[in-house]
């Protein structure tokens, strides 16, 4: 199951919800996405759980759509890229304070 919705990243990218133009691109950045999302939290000795929380449905749709507008302005689709990552470093580090807790709670 995917993180995230196409329609959720082409409002991101201001793209109609209506629009069906890009839908098969915008799936297979999802997917990328997706796999970024835990490459980068498998770093971290973390997963996504099965109820993906709202956090990384965040992050998943901003390097979907970071993915997407790279492929036509680089430049442009930085500031994607750093949305994407907030969402996943909030997400870390709630996940980070959580373990702790449990680790000093004895």
């Amino acid at each position: 199951m995917a993180y995230s919705l196409a329609a959720d990243v082409k409002v991101i990218l201001h793209i109609a919800v209506e629009d069906l133009t890009f839908d098969a691109e915008v799936e297979a950045c999802i997917a990328s996405a997706d796999a970024l999302v835990d490459g980068l939290l498998k770093k971290l000795g973390l997963t996504v759980p099965a109820s993906v929380p709202q956090l990384v449905e965040d992050a998943s749709c901003y390097f979907a759509a970071w993915l997407f507008r790279h492929r036509r302005d680089p430049e442009a689709a930085e500031v994607f890229w750093a949305e994407a990552h907030k969402f996943l470093d909030a997400y870390v580090e709630g996940e980070e304070e959580i373990a702790f807790k449990v680790g000093s709670s004895a």
